[in-house]
């Protein structure tokens, strides 16, 4: 653990929903709240000020450090991750310009899809996650791959220091689902099959999902596309944040980025923490039920 929380912001309107849940996560975890912006231009420093200001401003804290880098917004922000190594790396969804007519901004998904570190994804024009009423519960999503359980032992590390609950959530396959979602695995239990057998599979997930969470958790099982049954379990549950790991074959590997993570980072309601597959690995690997130590 480094004990810090690396917040990246652009100037956008969606500035201050990134800085309130970069506060709200470095509070919580009583941890250091580092504040990056990339710039570059004839302008920078002039930039650098207004940036340095607005960001003290806002979160009313003259004393938070602010840096202001020069270079490409997202190997930057990569460089400075690598090397500072937070716990949790926190950004928006999309940035200026043509970036806000992607479902996703370039630099959020290279960042996202990139690094080996949590990345905290805050939705474009939603309400932040200190906006979101009764926030009680960390929200997982499980599909029965390792990249998925490490998601859900991260999950149970952040309900615990954050005190609130964690909810293990399952979108079993249905028609809707399958055509929604063409990169399912192997590992996710079937939408044919023999009712008896399907529910055998999904009740070994959960459980195994239950056993590397290292906490109590509630299980929910609900049919549909992932992405949907997510966000509806979240808006009941009081989820504070949605915790999902990337994955993707074929068509979905060529999207960079997972089609459920994609969806829920745009437009999930909440921040929602992405695990790219070597930052899921890197968690497996230090996680005795996942690693096999």
């Amino acid at each position: 653990m480094s004990d810090l929380i690396l917040c990246a912001v652009d100037g956008s309107d969606a500035m201050a929903r990134v800085l309130d849940t970069g506060r709200w996560l470095a509070d919580a975890l009583e941890e250091r709240l580092v504040v990056l912006s990339v710039t570059s231009g004839r302008q920078a420093d002039a930039d650098a000020d207004e940036m340095v200001g607005a960001v003290r401003a806002h979160l009313g804290d003259a004393s938070v450090e602010v840096r202001v880098v020069e270079g490409e917004p997202a190997p930057t922000i990569r460089k400075v991750a690598a090397e500072d190594e937070p716990d949790l790396l926190v950004i928006g969804s999309r940035g200026h310009g043509a970036l806000r007519s992607a479902l996703l901004g370039s630099v959020s998904r290279e960042v996202a899809t990139e690094t080996r570190l949590p990345v905290v994804v805050v939705p474009s024009g939603r309400p932040s996650s200190t906006d979101t009423p009764g926030g009680e519960s960390v929200i997982c999503g499980v599909d029965g791959s390792e990249s998925a359980l490490a998601g859900v032992a991260l999950g149970g590390q952040l309900a615990t220091r954050l005190g609130l609950g964690l909810v293990i959530v399952h979108a079993r396959q249905n028609v809707r689902a399958a055509a929604a979602y063409r990169g399912a695995r192997s590992s996710t239990p079937p939408v044919t099959g023999q009712e008896d057998s399907v529910t055998a599979l999904v009740d070994a997930l959960m459980q195994r999902a239950r056993a590397v969470a290292g906490m109590d958790a509630t299980s929910i099982v609900e049919p549909g596309p992932p992405a949907e049954v997510l966000e509806a379990v979240a808006q009941r549950e009081g989820g504070r944040l949605i915790v999902i790991a990337t994955r993707g074959t074929g068509g979905v590997r060529s999207a960079i980025l997972g089609s459920v993570a994609t969806e829920l980072a745009a437009n999930a309601t909440r921040p929602v923490l992405v695990l790219s597959e070597a930052a899921a690995a890197t968690i497996a690997g230090g996680h005795p039920t996942l690693s096999g130590a």
